[in-house]
C-alpha cells in the first residue's frame, strides 16, 4: 500500500495531518512520555510517522532515531559473474516484447528467448513483476533504461496486522546471482521496530483492544512511543547490496521513497510517491561458441574479449557496443580529426582499386624493402639513445646504471631459455644467469610490443639507482640494445616471502614454517627499507606496489624489497601526487583508490597487510575462504572488533609462545589495525612503525638474554 492510502479522501487527509502536527507539538512540551501506540490502525501509526518526518525539522527534540545501513561488501563476485560463461547464444540481445503496454527494454528479460538472462522479470497479464528470493514479488511502477534503475512498488500490509506482506520472507532479499542491487536513491522507513511487536502481531482491527481510548488519547501514546518505533535510513548505493531486511528482532513493517533527501525539510505533501529503486550492471556483449551464435547482433562477430573469459560478439569497427540498446551502434563522425579520417580511408581505398598503383609498388619493391631495413636500424639506434636519456633524467645521485651488451644477455641467460624462468608477471619475465665471471644474476625482461611494461622497467632503472639500503634489493645494470629494456640483479636465491608463507612445499622439499622472531626481524627489515625511502632517500621514493610476493628472500632469510616498477619520486615540498590508483588487489589503499591522491601512507596501508600475513599466514585474498572472510583486512578487523584476535594467530605460533611472545603478537596486530586505518592521516608514519617493531624485538632478546 502506498502512504497517501491512510486516508480516503484528500480532505481528510489533510485534516489529519493538521490534527497530528499539533499533537507533535503537545507531546514534545507535555509530561504524556510513557504512553504507547497499540491502540491505533496501523495505517494511521505509518502516516502518523511520516508526519513526524516531516515536523523534524521544526522541533529538532522529537524523537526520531536514524539507523545506519550495514550492508556487506561483495564487491569482487559481482565482477565474477559478469565473467560466467552463459548459455544463451547472442539472440538474447533482442528486447522482450511489451508486457501489456508498458516496454520491457533491454537487457530486461521476460523469457529465456529475449532479453539476458542474468535481468530476469516476471509478465504476467499485462503487468510486469519483479521476483525476489523467498517468494515474494513486487510490481515493476517504472522502467528507466539510461540510469539502468527500475522501480518497485513497496509491500503493502498483511490484513490488518501491523506487518508488511513480505515480513514472512525476511523483507526484500535480491537474487545474488543477477545483476541487479538496491539504489543509493532510496530512503527507507521502518516501522513497528518495538520488541512486544515481535511477540505477536499486532491486530490493529476495530475489533480489537487498541480501539477501547479515544483518538486523541491513541495519538498521543503512539507519538509517546515514537522514539524506538520508527527509523529511517537511506540505503543501498553498492553493487552488493541486495536486500532491505525485516526480522523479528529487528523491525516488521517498511516503506522507501526514492530521491526523498533526509536533510532537506519537506512537507509531506511534496514527498515522491513510495517506491523502491533498483538498479542493474550494463551487460557485456553476448557470450558465444562460433560467429553463427552472431547473427541475431548484426555487425558482430565471435571473438575472445580483452577480458580472460569466454568468448563474446564483439562489434566490428567503426560500430560500437550499445549496452543500453543492445545493439551495434556506428560511433558518429563529429569531430574534424574523425571527418578527415575517413575521407583518408576513402582516398586510400579509391587508390587501392587503381591498377596503375600496384604497378608501381610492384617496381619500386625493392627500393622500399632497402629503405626499411635502413629506417629500422636507424629507428633502433634512436630507441637505445632515448632509453639512454630516460634512464639519465631525474637521476639526482648521479650515479648510472652499468650497461650490458644484447651478447652479454643472451648468452648468460642461454638466450632466455624457459629452462631458466624464475617467474612471471604483469610487466613479463624473470631470467636466472651466470655472467662470463661467473656471477649469478636475475634478469628481467619486458614483454615484447607491452609500452607500459617498457616504462616500469625503466622507470625501475631510475629509481634503483638513487637507493642504496640493505633492504633494498641491488640492481647491477641494464641493456637497452634489444627490442624490449632488460634490467639485470643481484640474484636472490630463497625465492618470495609470499612463497615462503603460503606454498608449504616445492620440488619436494617441505620449509619449515617461521618462527615468532624471524618474521619479527622480517617485518623490521621491511619497515627500515620503507623507511629509507620514505625519509632518506632524496628525493622521498613511495613503492606503491608493497605485498609478499615482491619481498625476496636470501639465504639467510634476509629480506630484499624488489620491482620498483610502479614506484613514484616524489616532490619534498608536495603533501600527495596526483596519479591513477595502481597497486595490487588486496594490498591497495582504499583512500588513494578514491581519490587517487598518492602519498608514502598508501606504502603503510599495504605494509599493514603484510603483517597480518607475517602474523596469520593467511592470504590477502583467498577466495577459498567465507565470502565475508575473503579478505584478510576485513576478517582481521572483525576478530579485533571481536576481542578474539590471538584467535587468528598462525596456531604454529601459538603453539608453546610465551606470555611475553603472547603479548608481542597481539601488539604487532594491532599496530597492523593501526596501519589499516581508512583515513590515511591516521595512520602512522613508517618510521614510528620501525621503532615500534624494534621496540618489541630488543623486549624478547632481552628476555631471552635473561
Amino acid at each position: 500500500m502506498t502512504m497517501i492510502e491512510a486516508s480516503k479522501t484528500a480532505k481528510e487527509e489533510e485534516r489529519m495531518i493538521g490534527t497530528i502536527k499539533k499533537y507533535v507539538h503537545f507531546v514534545s512540551t507535555s509530561e504524556y512520555t510513557n504512553l504507547t501506540s497499540d491502540n491505533l490502525p496501523c495505517k494511521l501509526r505509518l502516516r502518523i510517522a511520516i508526519t513526524m518526518r516531516s515536523t523534524r525539522t521544526h522541533n529538532p527534540s522529537a524523537p526520531i532515531h536514524i539507523m545506519q545501513n550495514s550492508s556487506s561488501i561483495h564487491f569482487l563476485l559481482l565482477n565474477l559473474a559478469l565473467l560466467l560463461p552463459a548459455t544463451s547464444s547472442a539472440t538474447a540481445i533482442l528486447n522482450c516484447p511489451n508486457c501489456g503496454t508498458k516496454p520491457v527494454p533491454f537487457p530486461l528479460s521476460t523469457s529465456p528467448a529475449c532479453g539476458s538472462p542474468f535481468y530476469k522479470v516476471r509478465c504476467t497479464k499485462g503487468t510486469l513483476w519483479f521476483d525476489a528470493l523467498n517468494g515474494s514479488s513486487y510490481v515493476i511502477t517504472s522502467i528507466t533504461p539510461k540510469s539502468q534503475q527500475l522501480i518497485i512498488h513497496p509491500p503493502g500490509f498483511n490484513g490488518s496486522t501491523c506487518i508488511t506482506t513480505d515480513y514472512h520472507a525476511g523483507g526484500l532479499w535480491l537474487d545474488e546471482k543477477l545483476l541487479f542491487n538496491i539504489s543509493s536513491d532510496n530512503t527507507i522507513l521502518k516501522l513497528n521496530c518495538q520488541p512486544l511487536a515481535f511477540i505477536s502481531a499486532m491486530n490493529c482491527s476495530s475489533s480489537r483492544i487498541c480501539f477501547r481510548h479515544d483518538i486523541a488519547t491513541s495519538t498521543l501514546a503512539f507519538l509517546s512511543s515514537l522514539q524506538i518505533n520508527l527509523h529511517y535510513f537511506p540505503a543501498g548505493g553498492s553493487q552488493n547490496d541486495h536486500n532491505i531486511k525485516l526480522a523479528p528482532e529487528k523491525c516488521a513493517v517498511y516503506t522507501s521513497f526514492v530521491g526523498l533527501s533526509l536533510n532537506t525539510p519537506l512537507p509531506v505533501s511534496k514527498w515522491p510517491k513510495p517506491g523502491i529503486a533498483i538498479n542493474w550492471v550494463l551487460p557485456p556483449e553476448p557470450v558465444c561458441s562460433t560467429d553463427i551464435d552472431c547473427k541475431k547482433l548484426p555487425k558482430s562477430s565471435c571473438v575472445p574479449s580483452a577480458v580472460k573469459g569466454p568468448k563474446r560478439c564483439l562489434c566490428k569497427v567503426p560500430y560500437k557496443w550499445d549496452p543500453i540498446k543492445g545493439a551495434c551502434s556506428k560511433v558518429k563522425c563529429e569531430t574534424s580529426k574523425c571527418r578527415r579520417k575517413r575521407k583518408r580511408k576513402k582516398m586510400i581505398a579509391a587508390l587501392t582499386y587503381t591498377g596503375g598503383i600496384i604497378a608501381i609498388l610492384g617496381s619500386f619493391a625493392i627500393l622500399v624493402y632497402i629503405h626499411l631495413r635502413r629506417i629500422k636500424r636507424k629507428a633502433r639506434e634512436q630507441l637505445v639513445r632515448e632509453r639512454q636519456q630516460i634512464l639519465n633524467a631525474n637521476n639526482s645521485s648521479g650515479r648510472s646504471a652499468k650497461l650490458f651488451s644484447a651478447k652479454e644477455i643472451r648468452v648468460s641467460t642461454g638466450n632466455f631459455s624457459k629452462e631458466n624462468v624464475l617467474g612471471s608477471g604483469g610487466f613479463g619475465e624473470v631470467y636466472k644467469g651466470i655472467l662470463q665471471d661467473g656471477t649469478i644474476i636475475a634478469v628481467k625482461r619486458a614483454i615484447f610490443g607491452n609500452t607500459k611494461g617498457n616504462d616500469q622497467v625503466l622507470n625501475e632503472v631510475r629509481i634503483l639507482c638513487q637507493v642504496n639500503h640493505r633492504s633494498l634489493v641491488r640492481l647491477l645494470g641494464c641493456c637497452v640494445e634489444l627490442e624490449e629494456p632488460v634490467l639485470v640483479y643481484e640474484y636472490i636465491s630463497n625465492g618470495t616471502l609470499y612463497d615462503r608463507l603460503h606454498v608449504s612445499c616445492s620440488n619436494d622439499h617441505i620449509e619449515a614454517p617461521l618462527n615468532w622472531n624471524q618474521r619479527l626481524a622480517m617485518a623490521r627489515q621491511i619497515a627500515e627499507g620503507l623507511t629509507y625511502l620514505h625519509s632518506s632517500s632524496v628525493p622521498p621514493i613511495i613503492h606503491r606496489d608493497i605485498k609478499t610476493s615482491n619481498i625476496l628472500l636470501n639465504e639467510k632469510l634476509d629480506i630484499k624489497i624488489s620491482d620498483f616498477g610502479l614506484s613514484r619520486i616524489v616532490d619534498n615540498e608536495a603533501t600527495h601526487m596526483t596519479t591513477c590508483a595502481q597497486g595490487t588487489l588486496g594490498y591497495l589503499d582504499p583512500q588513494y583508490y578514491r581519490d587517487m591522491q598518492l602519498t608514502d601512507k598508501s606504502d603503510v596501508y599495504s605494509f599493514g597487510v603484510v603483517l597480518l600475513e607475517l602474523l596469520t599466514t593467511r592470504k590477502a585474498i583467498d577466495f577459498s575462504r567465507e565470502v565475508e572472510n575473503v579478505s584478510l583486512v576485513s576478517y582481521m578487523r572483525k576478530m579485533v572488533n571481536q576481542q578474539k584476535l590471538l584467535d587468528a594467530v598462525d596456531p604454529f605460533l601459538e603453539k608453546g609462545a610465551s606470555k611475553l611472545e603472547l603479548e608481542t603478537m597481539k601488539l604487532i596486530g594491532i599496530l597492523a589495525i593501526s596501519c589499516l586505518d581508512e583515513q590515511r592521516h591516521n595512520r602512522p608514519s613508517m618510521s614510528d612503525v620501525k621503532d615500534e617493531i624494534e621496540y618489541m624485538l630488543h623486549i624478547i632478546e632481552d628476555k631471552g638474554a635473561k
